[in-house]
Order: C-alpha cells, then structure tokens, then sequence
C-alpha cells in the first residue's frame, strides 16, 4: 500500500479487537441491541447469511470499503505467500533495515493473517453453529469453510489455539494445539461435512443461494470442493504420514461425488445477487504501484513460451524494451527510493477474474502426483498431468495445450535485471524442467515437473504455491538476493513460517510459549536453531533438501 501506516493501522485494529474480545463483558461488547433476538434468529437466513458471508470474506481477504480489502490482502497474502512462493516482487522495500522481501519481518505485518483467522473466520462460525441447530447443512458448509482458512493459517504459523478459543478471538487464555492434531481433525470435520450434505443434495436444498458468494448454495458443488479439499489436505501430510495420506486421498478421489474435475466447478468468490468483488490485486498493481511479475514468473513463462504469460501480466514499459517484453523482479532486491520508480516500469499484474480458492488445475495435479505413488487416482500420472495442463489453458481462455504439452526443449530462462544487475540470474540458479512427459524419468524428476507446472497453474494463489514449495523444494526458486534474517532463514531455502504475532507474546505469553515448544517438538529441522522464526520447519514440512 502507498503508505505503512495504512497497514499497521489495520493490524493494530485486529489486534485491538482480539483485546477487547477477550474481557469478561464478552456478551456485552457483542451483542447488537438492534440484532433479531435468538427467538427468531432461525426465522429467516439473512441473519445467518451474514455470518456466512463474513466467512467466506475472510478465506481471502475480499470486501470492505475503500482500500480495506487490498490493505488486508497485501498482509494476508502479498507479503508472505505471493513473495515466498515466487510468483510477485515488489517494487520497493519499506524499512531501510529491511522487511518480509529480505526476511526480516515486520512483526506488526504477521499479526494479520493470525487474527483475522479468529476475527472473521472462528467467530463467525461459532455463531453459525450456535443459531443454526436446525440447519445442520449450513453447519456443514460453514464447516468447510473454516477447514479450508484454518490449514492456511495453521500452514503460516504452525500450532494455534484451535480446538478451544474460550470468546471467539485470539484471548487471553487460549491454548495452543499441536499441529498434527490439528490437521487430522480437518479429515474428519470433512467426512462429517460432506456426509451431511449429502443428505440435502437430494432434497434439492439450496437456503444459501444469496449468501453464498462461492457457489451460490449449490450443495452439490460444496461437496467436490470439500473432496478436493481433502485431497490437497492429504497430499500435503505425504511425507509425515504417507498410509494416512493415501487413505485420504483416495476417499476424496473415490467418493461418489468424486474431486473436482471441471472449471464450472472452480472454488472461486464469483458473489451473488448481481454482487462481484474487487480482486485485490489491482489496487497493489496499480493503484499502488507496488506488486509485480517476479523474476521467477518471467523465467519460466518466458522460457516455456507459454500463452498465459499475455493474459496474466502486462509488458514491460520501459522506454529501452523492444515491444512485448516482460520484466520481473527479483526478490530480496535492494531498491532505494530513486529506483522505486524504474521498477513500477516493469510487468504489472492482469487482474480481471475472481479470487481462486482451488481451481479444477490443481486438483488434477495432486491426482498425477497420488498416481505417481501408486495411488488409485483414477488415471496414470502422465494423463492426469496432461490434463492438468489443459484445464489451466481452458481456464485462462488459452485454447488447447496440445503444442505446449509435447515441447520437449524449452527451459526456464535466464533473468536479466536492466536496473541492478547484480540481480540477475546465474547459470547454476536456472532451472533446466522440461514440459513434456518423459515415462522414462525417474520418480522425483516426474515430480518436479508435476508440480513445476502445478505451481504456474495455481497462480495467483500464493499462498497454497509456499506450501507446496516448502512441502516438495519445487519448483526451483531462484534465492533471496540480501538476506536481513540474521542467520535464521536459509537463502536458498526461503521462508519456512511466520512468526507469532507480538500481541501473542504480550497478551498470551505463558500459552504461546507452549506453542513455540509444540513447534520445536513437531519440527524435522531447522535451517538454525528450531524456535519461534522463519527458519523453523513445519509438523508436514519433512522432506528435506
């Protein structure tokens, strides 16, 4: 945003709430004299309706008035998940000694995703699931929905409080969890959900039609999601519990309902009633002329030629450039203020489609890489990530990935930075994956270009693209150019987590650092000594380097 203030107001707002939610007077602070009283709260869905919509508004930041939604969403997500994956550089640092680009965290910045995950996710469902006694599918929903925002945040951070958070919010008193136990709640939560849904699938139920910002109440569609969901959920435990994570991901794929498989049936913050929301990222693009194409991004679109490239940024405008050239930057960039403005001349961002919770893309990818284990995904590797492929073309309005699918030369190119040089790429950072399916690879190759072309499809969600970055090492992500970490977070490796937010420390210590020790005992490594930093690895994060 154009000014930092802007985003630590909004932090310090969250954290303002979680104090005051968290007093005795509760019900008090709470309590709407002008609400429907809870005799006729069942009477009608808008009351409920406005939970569910402030659920489904703060999966992704999206809503509010003004600038509220982009403020929340450059700190949600901009800068942590769009920065650590690689698929965004940002045109300027904002503290002289360094910020999230260079790894030294602005610990007012990691309190946003924290609390809003209490603010505008667990207590709103608590309430749902309070009201709606006799309306056990809009639970199920609204389930769904806090499974899908809480593996988020619990995929920043590591253990939270989670299974008892006392009044709603981050408060004084709430325990932190272990992140294992968090997770395998998730699978049941999901079974539970879907098992539900199914039973009002038949009756043609659809009370959530003008609330449900997503699919409009069809419950049909809220079941595949869940599924597919639950695939992405067991894929990502594959390397801390692989029985388990099988089981899972063969129940999601197998289940009558079956996974997403289609476009129509993308996870995507579509509105209702004639209602869209704004994407986010057009006011960081363009408004505030901070977030663009990274280096990464230019790399591998530009040297795979790949016809999303047009469709996702725009060309470079610096006067020098030939015509359709695209510039990215490099993260970890040292950019002083006089060249803040040489790089907004770079490829800014495209931003005309909905906000992706999970496209039909990546749910074929998890398939290819299930069958890739032996996992009855339906279909072999090599088919499931061909039409992997093709439904991301199909998404973008591409056409047909045929040509695409069977280059066998193209590689990722070279990074060329016309502002600082000493950001370009060298020889041994570039990655040499090729598209076309090769039987004859040995597994981990297959797996890489699995989720290399995975990484590109998911775009621009950030966020799941760090996970899966951490949880695979693909796809080869070019390293932070100055790391301000002190020592904790590995250039090469990037960000393993967020730290807690200080307002846990001063307002929670005695729980948080039980946390810290649930996180340093689940850990696999650590790139320095384990503790509460970037550097700390996640319960599932066990792969290694």
């Amino acid at each position: 945003m154009n000014k930092m203030n802007k985003i630590i107001t909004v932090a310090s707002l969250f954290i303002l709430i979680a104090a005051f939610g968290c007093t005795k007077n509760f019900k008090d602070y709470n309590t709407n004299p002008n609400a429907l009283t809870k005799d006729h709260i069942n009477d009608d869905n808008v009351y409920l309706g406005g939970f569910f919509k402030q659920m489904e508004e703060s999966v992704f930041p999206i809503g509010g008035v003004s600038t509220d939604a982009a403020n929340s969403y450059q700190l949600v997500e901009n800068l942590c998940g769009d920065i650590f994956s690689g698929y965004q550089g940002m045109t300027h640092n904002w503290n002289s000694a360094g910020d999230n680009t260079t790894y030294n965290f602005s610990l007012g910045w990691n309190s946003a995703a924290f609390n809003l995950y209490y603010t505008g996710i667990q207590k709103n469902y608590d309430t749902i699931k309070k009201y709606a006694v006799n309306n056990p599918d809009i639970i199920a929903v609204a389930t769904i929905i806090k499974v899908q925002a809480a593996h988020r945040t619990v995929d920043m951070y590591g253990p939270i409080p989670y299974f008892n958070t006392k009044t709603n919010l981050s408060s004084l008193g709430s325990v932190y969890d272990p992140m294992d136990s968090i997770y395998y709640s998730f699978f049941r939560d999901i079974d539970s959900s879907v098992s539900v849904l199914k039973k009002y699938v038949v009756l043609n139920a659809n009370p959530l039609q003008f609330y449900d910002a997503v699919y409009r109440g069809n419950y049909t569609q809220w079941i595949k999601f869940a599924n597919s969901l639950k695939l992405r959920l067991a894929m990502r435990i594959r390397y801390v519990d692989a029985v388990k994570a099988k089981q899972y991901a063969e129940a999601a794929v197998n289940d009558s309902y079956g996974v997403i498989t289609d476009n129509a049936d993308n996870a995507a913050m579509q509105g209702v009633q004639g209602t869209t929301y704004a994407n986010p990222l057009s006011t960081l693009s363009d408004a505030y002329q901070e977030a663009r194409m990274s280096a990464n991004m230019q790399s591998f679109l530009v040297g795979y030629s790949d016809p999303r490239l047009p469709i996702l940024f725009k060309t470079s405008t610096i006067s020098t450039d030939p015509a359709n050239t695209y510039r990215g930057i490099r993260n970890g960039s040292t950019i002083s203020s006089a060249n803040a403005s040489k790089y907004q001349s770079f490829s800014s961002l495209l931003t005309n489609f909905n906000i992706l919770w999970m496209p039909s893309a990546e749910v074929f990818f998890l398939r290819s890489e299930g069958a890739l284990l032996g996992w009855n995904m339906g279909a072999s590797a090599s088919q499931l990530y061909e039409t992997g492929i093709q439904q991301s073309f199909s998404q973008w309005g591409v056409g047909s990935a045929s040509t695409y699918i069977a280059n066998t030369t193209s590689k990722p190119a070279a990074y060329v930075d016309p502002v600082n040089t000493s950001n370009n790429s060298q020889s041994s950072e570039l990655d040499t994956t090729t598209i076309k399916w090769n039987e004859s690879l040995v597994l981990e190759q297959k797996l890489k270009k699995i989720i290399t072309q995975k990484w590109i499809a998911m775009y621009p969600n950030g966020q799941e693209a760090w996970s899966e970055y951490r949880r695979t090492g693909y796809p080869s992500i070019f390293s932070v150019k100055t790391n301000n970490s002190g020592g904790t977070i590995s250039s090469i490796l990037g960000v393993r987590r967020l730290p807690y937010p200080q307002s846990e420390a001063q307002l929670n210590a005695r729980n948080v650092a039980a946390g810290i020790q649930l996180l340093i005992a689940e850990s696999p490594y650590a790139f320095s000594s384990k503790g509460d930093n970037g550097g700390t690895n996640l319960w599932w994060d066990k792969k290694g380097r």
